[in-house]
């Protein structure tokens, strides 16, 4: 299996055997268009990904219904063949946006994509009833652990989660500043332990990027990477990759 960072965001490549699965996948320079009021955030590229890579895309997994998870735009240009495994409650937007793509409803029993199983698993507050946090697994055994948002760190606890490489958030964001909507590093250490993750990748980088009206409400903070990356192999930046087994 292999890890891509696919942008400076939260764009994720996994590929397996050949053939690859995006997470959350936005790939454009702006998230919404000029002047839109909500929420706007721009990046440099579209994303670091070669034409080879997006042709070896089978699979479309979208973990949030918000529009930095959930891109309509991203999505229509890509083949409207392609799977996309997701919750009930993106799966209505989709509708409503009038996507074609066949949809499927991930669950923790696990799903078989791409020769990787892949459950959902529950997240935390404010997003256990929007979002779902990933593991994915393959044949090897080897894990990976994503979540966007905030870790249920008495869910993980409880069902004794474990994974190779955990993909996280590390730079705390708080909505109107006291509703935690990234955590900081020291959580993000903390998910990794228990996670018995080694590897950790950054998602949601720089909250503070985010502009528009919501942008006016959120507080956030860097992250130590002097400390998270004392135990840990940390990866932060668009185009960074992590092969299993050395594939």
């Amino acid at each position: 299996m292999k890890i891509i960072k696919a942008d400076d965001y939260q764009t994720w490549y996994i590929e397996y055997l050949d053939q690859s699965i995006l997470i959350d996948p936005w790939l454009s320079k702006s998230l919404t268009p000029d002047g839109t009021f909500f929420i706007q955030r721009k990046k440099n590229n579209n994303s670091c990904l070669s034409n080879e890579d997006i042709n070896k895309v089978k699979a479309l997994i979208i973990t949030a219904p918000f529009e930095d998870h959930l891109h309509i735009d991203t999505i229509k240009k890509l083949p409207n063949d392609l799977p996309i495994y997701t919750s009930s409650v993106v799966s209505k937007v989709l509708i409503k946006n009038n996507i074609s793509n066949p949809r499927f409803i991930l669950s923790e029993e696990g799903t078989d994509i791409c020769s990787i199983n892949v459950k959902a698993l529950p997240t935390s507050y404010p997003y256990f009833s929007t979002t779902f946090s990933i593991l994915m697994r393959d044949i090897e055994g080897n894990k990976i652990f994503h979540e966007g948002h905030r870790v249920n760190f008495k869910y993980l606890y409880k069902k004794n989660i474990k994974s190779d490489v955990a993909i996280l958030t590390a730079e705390e964001s708080k909505l109107f500043g006291f509703v935690e909507l990234g955590m900081n590093y020291k959580k993000t250490i903390k998910a990794c332990n228990i996670l018995g993750s080694k590897k950790l990748f950054i998602t949601g980088n720089k909250p503070n990027n985010t502009k528009g009206f919501i942008g006016n409400f959120i507080k956030t903070k860097g992250f130590n990477i002097e400390r998270l990356s004392k135990d840990i192999e940390v990866f932060s930046n668009e185009g960074d990759i992590y092969k299993f087994n050395g594939e």
